[in-house]
């Protein structure tokens, strides 16, 4: 079984091969050392039959190759490591989902956008989820019977991405989850579920380690167990609407409302 430290050893490797236009940009020969504190919490979690870490273990149902664990934790290297010392938004929702972070490695974004955002023959790239190279983990066929020929999409991470690009730049706001791995029904992968509340203590100290990263933002709970979990921390947040199960609209005006509000204060 691998250990957590393994975590380092992988941004490492990837820090040469992978990230180089992403640290150069930032001044770094290599991801803040900072990072790595978070980067260990977050790889230590051993997947169960009903919770799945993503940046650790092979879903061998349903992803693409054994190298998916180390892409995922790749994308999520880059994409904290360019929002460091300019996110000053931080939006925390519940728990990543099947069809988001289980394959992009990014809370609330999913596969097929970044894939997208890699260019194409009639497209340039562009670098709004973070910049390098962007890998699939997922399989064309997953173990629902479903294809999957462009990649993952979840809907709510679409709404997301599409209200708060329309209010700033991507690099301005920062995702996560207050329970940072997927949790699903026994033996069913590609599912989504509520974390108990024994899950939600036992990630508190990621979540802690993750809003250290970012101490200069503004925090926002996506969602009332999102609020929840942050208030038992002694740490107060901004609540809006999650935007799932008909929310998006709700959402996108309170999250324009508080960008309006910190713009005016």
């Amino acid at each position: 079984m691998r250990q957590s430290s393994l975590a380092r050893g992988i941004i490492d490797a990837f820090t040469c091969q992978l990230l180089f236009s992403a640290t150069c940009s930032l001044n770094h020969s290599r991801p803040d050392v900072t990072l790595t504190p978070f980067l260990d919490l977050l790889h230590a979690r051993t997947s169960s039959s009903t919770v799945f870490n993503p940046w650790r273990d092979t879903d061998p149902l349903n992803d693409a190759s054994p190298a998916a664990p180390q892409h995922r934790l790749s994308h999520l290297t880059r994409y904290l490591e360019e929002r460091r010392n300019r996110a000053h938004w931080i939006l925390i929702a519940e728990a990543p989902g099947y069809q988001g972070a289980k394959f992009s490695g990014c809370a609330m974004t999913s596969e097929r956008r970044l894939l997208e955002d890699a260019g194409s023959q009639n497209a340039a790239p562009t670098q709004r989820f973070f910049s390098g190279k962007k890998f699939r983990t997922s399989g064309t066929l997953l173990s629902n019977g479903r294809q999957n020929p462009a990649g993952a999409l979840e809907p709510t991470a679409t709404m997301v991405w599409n209200t708060m690009l329309g209010l700033g730049h991507s690099h301005d706001f920062v995702l996560w989850n207050a329970f940072a791995w997927h949790p699903h029904h026994p033996l069913s992968p590609l599912t989504n579920r509520t974390p108990t509340d024994a899950e939600l203590e036992s990630g508190k100290e990621t979540l802690r380690a993750f809003l250290a990263l970012f101490p200069q933002g503004h925090l926002v709970a996506i969602g009332r167990k999102s609020q929840a979990t942050l208030a038992s921390l002694g740490i107060s947040a901004h609540p809006v609407r999650h935007p799932a199960n008909g929310g998006g609209r709700l959402f996108h005006q309170q999250m324009r409302e508080l960008l309006a509000a910190s713009a005016n204060p």
